[in-house]
This record gives C-alpha cells, structure tokens and sequence, in this order.
C-alpha cells in the first residue's frame, strides 16, 4: 500500500475511534449544551491581544510584539447575518494598521440559527481574488510553478475552502456553540494545526476537556490541547529542512535539525446564564532545535448591543 494510503486509513481509523471516545467518568458529570445569545445582538465586539515570541531553551524571550485591535460585528441587516471588521481603536473608527490584508479586509458571515457557530463566509468571492491575486504573482516571479497555481486556483472555487483558509480563528472562536459537553469528561478530538511555514493543516490528535474554576458557579472554562505526534513529525521535520534552506543566507551555515514540535492550545471562558464566551486564547507553538516560536491570540468580549 502507498505511504500516503497508509497514513490516511491511519487518521481514518483514528477519527472512528474519537467519535466514540470519551473517559469512563464522563457520565458523572452535568450534561451542559452550549448556547449563543451572540448570535441575536445588534452588534458585540471582541479587544484582540496578540503576542509573538521567540523564546530558547531555556525560556528565555529572544524576541516579543504585543499587539492590540478589536474585532467589531455587526447585524448585517438580515438575521444571523453580521459584517465583521478589526479596528485599532476603541471607537471603532480607524482601520487596523497591520500589513495584513485579512485584517484590513471585511467577513460578511453566516452564525447558524440553532448552534451559533460561524458555518458561511457569503462574500467569499472577494477572499478568494485576494488570494489568487497574490499567487498569480508568486506565479509570475517563479516562487511557486504554474501547476502550483492552477491546483491552488481549483481548490480555492470552493466557499468552505476558503473560509477554511482565511476565517481559521474566526471559526474557532465560536465553535464550541451548540456543542453538548459533559462537564467531568475529557475527550479525544482531532483538530488541524495549522503550520506557520507553509500554512498546511495538520490533522493532530489531541484533548477537550472543561472545569469550573473555583468561587464561581456560572463560569466554565474549557480546554483543547494537541500536539503533533509520530504521525505528524516526519512530514513536519522535512517542512522545516525546506524553510531552513529558503530562509538562510546561501554562505551561512544550516544547523543540523535534531527535533521539531508543533502545539495547538485553546480555551474558552463561557458564562452559561449570559450564554456567550466572555475570553477566547488561542496559541500555536512551532518548536525547533528546542527554540520555540509561539503566537498568541486572546480575545476578551468588549461590548456589545
């Protein structure tokens, strides 16, 4: 059998066993089904922390941005439809300054009417030329081959590729809404990890699992952990060696790569008689040679109508 045929029955039959895994001690626990109010409001805002870092063996920051925006959505004007824009300021006037075009640029979405979750990207069109646009001119001074661009350009004809592609934290932000969770169990999910070098996903294995933190009886925080494991790392080692060679200078030595890791961490902070997530953190940590590079994202609900 082909290696690839391989590892995809491998995930195949790893995705058949989480869809049954859970604990033994799940049935203890209150059976919580988690709900939006979100998804009904004129509009609601999110302040927007990120931190970037380089950090060496010993934990030590060898290079740190903060940044901070807010993320701004509004009723489009039809229910569970909103318009979602990031600005720098608190009044929501001035457009984010990054030079990052899906900052700058406008989600028109679809949150489904029972569960809340961010399921349809209705302008996706516009993303889509975006993108194309940028790899028609990777095409043009020969980083990427015209084969490469014509399997981008077919893939990307698609409304859940491209949301997939350009809406990653948008989505996860909401999808725990319309989840039914036991609150003791800890389960096995699958979750693609998303690598920062060539932007594939990675299928990772990993935990879900909730609390309620102490003194508080509404407030349950929730927990998702993956980390790439045997399955993962081969194809990730060679990514790495690929990035190493495109990034050194061509007289420069390259370091010998002995270890790569790749880590997906988020949780979420839900208020069950408000119904929404009042903080959502989501941080992804690429580990080479012990040097890790993390980035971190926190949103904390701001306001809303």
């Amino acid at each position: 059998m082909h290696k690839s045929s391989m590892l995809g029955m491998r995930y195949f039959l790893i995705l058949m066993f989480v869809l049954f895994a859970f604990t033994t001690k799940a049935f203890a626990g209150d059976t919580l089904i988690v709900q939006s109010s979100l998804k009904k409001s004129k509009w609601f805002s999110y302040r927007v922390i990120t931190q970037e870092y380089i950090a060496n063996v010993n934990d030590f920051f060898l290079d740190l941005k903060l940044d901070t925006f807010y993320m701004v959505v509004r009723n489009a004007g039809k229910p569970f439809e909103y318009k979602l824009s990031y600005f720098q300021d608190e009044k929501y006037s001035q457009p984010v300054k990054k030079n990052d075009p899906l900052l700058r640029s406008e989600y028109h979405i679809r949150f489904d009417v029972v569960s809340g979750k961010a399921v349809e990207l209705l302008n996706w069109q516009v993303f889509r030329d975006q993108i194309l646009s940028d790899l028609s001119f990777q095409a043009a001074n020969k980083l990427i081959s015209s084969s490469e661009f014509d399997e981008y350009k077919q893939l990307l004809n698609s409304e859940q590729m491209v949301r997939k592609t350009v809406m990653h934290d948008i989505t996860y932000i909401f999808s725990i809404y319309g989840d039914t969770i036991l609150t003791d169990a800890e389960y096995l999910r699958i979750k693609p990890v998303r690598s920062p070098m060539s932007g594939k996903d990675y299928a990772v294995l990993g935990s879900f699992t909730s609390e309620v933190p102490a003194a508080t009886r509404n407030t349950i925080v929730f927990h998702a952990r993956n980390k790439a494991g045997e399955l993962e790392k081969p194809e990730l080692m060679e990514e790495v060696k690929a990035y190493l060679y495109k990034t050194f200078p061509k007289d420069s030595p390259i370091p010998e790569l002995q270890a790569v890791g790749l880590n997906s961490e988020m949780d979420w902070q839900y208020n069950r008689i408000q119904k929404q997530m009042l903080r959502i953190s989501l941080a992804d940590v690429l580990a080479i040679n012990g040097q890790s590079r993390g980035n971190i994202r926190t949103f904390d609900l701001w306001d809303k109508e």
